[in-house]
C-alpha cells in the first residue's frame, strides 16, 4: 500500500534528520540480539553494564555504598517495593534536572508504579520495539491493531492514531457482540498486511469465539498476532493461529522496563531474549544464587540503559527457565509468570501454571471464564463461569486435578457470573493466596 510505504519513509526520514538516533540503536541490537555469543556482542554489553554501574555508584544515592563494588553480582537484587520505598535515592543526580519521561504502570495487583528514563533509554526502548516488531513479520508504517484497555491516559488521538497506522480496540468488557464487532474491523479494513498486538486474555477469549463458532478467517493479512502483559498458553496459540491463518507469538515486556524477551517467527516456541539491552539472570526462588541450565528461577534483570533510574539486579516477579538454542544462545524455553502465582501440590512440589491450564481445554466451549486458586496447603479452589446453565463434569474435573495435584487434595468448584479483570485489564488464571 502506497500510503503504508509513505508512513516508513517518512519515519525514517524525521529519524535521519535527529542524526538517527532509533536507526544506530537498531542496528546494533540486530547486532548483538542476532548474535548474542559474538566477541562484538559480548565486548558491547560488558562496557555497557561497566558504565552503568559506575554510573550507579558515583550518582545515585541507593548505590553510593557500593563505591568499591565492580562486579554485578555484588549489587542487591531490588523488587518494586524497594523502589517505591527509596525512589529518590534511584534518581541520579546527573538526570534530576534533565528532560526525562514518566513512565508507569498500574502492575498486576492495581498498585500504581512509575520510573523516569532519560532521553536515550527511550530512544532505545523505540528501536528495541521495532527490532521486535520486525522479527514478528510487522514493519514500521503498516496496520497494528492494539487490544488492550484503553483510557485517557494511554489512548492515541485520531491524528496519531492515523499518522502511526494504529487502531486501538478496547477490549474492557470483550463480549461476543464485541468481539464481532472487532472481527467486522478485520474484514473491512483493506491494508493487505495487518498485525495483532494485545493481552494474552484478549486472544483466547477471540480464540474461544472462533473455535465456537467454527470461523476460519484465511484471506486477512494477519501477518502475526503478539500476544503481551499476561501468560500464553498452547491452546490459545495455536486456536488463534489456526483460525486466523497467522503466527501467534508471546512477548515478555514491563512499562517500566521494555521488551526483555520475545518469541519470534524463527523462533515461534522459545523466546529471544534482549540481551542487547538488558542484563538478565535467573535466581533461585529462595536465595539470589543463579540457577542451572533446565531449572526453573527468578528472572532479575537489569536495564543497561536507564541513567536517569538506574535499575540493576530488579526481580520482575516472573519465574522463567533457561535453555540454549540451536547456536548456544542463551533463551527463554519457558516462562512461566509470576512466582507469587506458582502453585503447589499437596506435597509441596512446583507444579507449572501450563498443567493447570491444560486442566481446562476439554471444557473451553461450556466456559466464558474460569480460574484456579491454591487457598491451602491442600486446599483449591475451581472458579467457573459457564456458557450455559449447568457443568456436567464436576466429578470428573476434580478426579484430573486430583491426578497431578494429590489425591489428598480438596478441590472446590464455585460457580459464578463474572470473573473481573484487574485494574490494568489483565485477568489472572492461576492465584496462590496460600504462600
Amino acid at each position: 500500500m502506497i500510503l503504508n510505504f509513505a508512513r516508513h519513509k517518512l519515519f525514517w526520514l524525521l529519524d535521519a534528520l535527529k542524526n538517527g538516533r532509533i536507526k544506530n540503536q537498531l542496528k546494533e541490537i540486530e547486532r548483538c540480539v542476532g548474535h548474542p555469543n559474538s566477541d562484538e556482542a559480548i565486548q558491547i554489553k560488558d562496557v555497557y553494564l561497566s558504565r552503568l554501574l559506575d554510573h550507579a555508584v558515583k550518582t545515585t544515592p541507593f548505590y553510593k555504598a557500593l563505591v568499591d563494588v565492580h562486579t554485578i553480582s555484588d549489587f542487591p537484587v531490588i523488587r518494586k517495593t524497594t523502589v517505591q520505598e527509596n525512589f529518590e535515592g534511584f534518581q541520579s543526580r546527573e538526570f534530576i534536572d534533565k528532560p526525562n519521561f514518566k513512565v508507569s504502570t498500574s502492575g498486576s495487583t492495581g498498585a500504581p508504579f512509575f520510573l523516569f528514563q532519560n532521553e536515550k533509554k527511550r530512544h532505545r526502548n523505540h528501536a528495541d520495539v521495532i527490532y521486535f516488531f520486525q522479527k514478528a513479520n510487522f514493519n514500521v508504517g503498516n496496520r497494528l491493531y492494539e487490544l488492550e484497555v484503553w483510557r485517557g491516559h494511554n489512548k492515541k488521538g485520531k491524528l496519531k492514531s492515523w499518522v502511526q497506522n494504529v487502531n486501538q480496540f478496547d477490549i474492557t468488557r470483550l463480549t461476543d457482540e464485541s468481539i464481532e464487532a472487532f472481527l467486522g474491523l478485520l474484514k473491512s479494513d483493506k491494508q493487505s498486511k495487518k498485525t495483532l498486538l494485545g493481552f494474552a486474555s484478549a486472544y483466547e477469549m477471540l480464540a474461544q469465539y472462533l473455535e465456537k463458532n467454527s470461523i476460519t478467517l484465511s484471506d486477512l493479512g494477519i501477518t502475526s498476532a503478539i500476544a503481551n502483559a499476561e501468560y500464553l498458553n498452547p491452546y490459545t496459540k495455536s486456536t488463534l493461529g489456526k483460525h486466523l491463518n497467522t503466527v501467534v507469538l508471546s512477548r515478555y515486556s514491563s512499562e517500566e522496563i521494555g521488551i526483555i524477551a520475545q518469541q519470534t517467527v524463527d523462533s515461534p516456541n522459545s523466546f529471544v531474549i534482549n540481551n542487547a539491552s538488558y542484563y538478565v539472570e535467573l535466581l533461585h526462588l529462595e536465595n539470589d544464587t543463579p540457577v542451572q541450565l533446565g531449572e526453573f528461577g527468578r528472572i532479575v534483570v537489569t536495564d543497561l540503559f536507564n541513567y536517569a533510574m538506574p535499575i540493576i539486579r530488579y526481580d520482575t516477579g516472573d519465574i522463567a527457565q533457561f535453555g540454549l538454542n540451536k547456536d548456544g544462545a542463551m533463551e527463554f524455553v519457558q516462562i512461566e509468570g509470576r512466582k507469587m502465582d506458582v502453585i503447589f501440590d499437596s506435597k509441596g512440589n512446583m507444579i507449572s501454571s501450563f498443567v493447570i491450564y491444560t486442566k481446562f481445554y476439554t471444557y473451553y466451549h461450556l466456559l466464558k471464564q474460569y480460574q484456579f486458586i491454591q487457598q491451602g496447603e491442600k486446599e483449591y479452589e475451581i472458579k467457573l463461569n459457564l456458557q450455559g446453565d449447568s457443568f456436567q463434569f464436576e466429578k470428573q474435573l476434580v478426579t484430573d486435578i486430583k491426578s497431578d495435584f494429590g489425591e489428598d487434595a480438596n478441590v472446590i468448584i464455585t460457580y459464578v457470573d463474572e470473573i473481573p479483570a484487574l485494574a490494568s485489564g489483565k485477568r489472572r488464571k492461576v492465584i496462590n493466596n496460600y504462600k
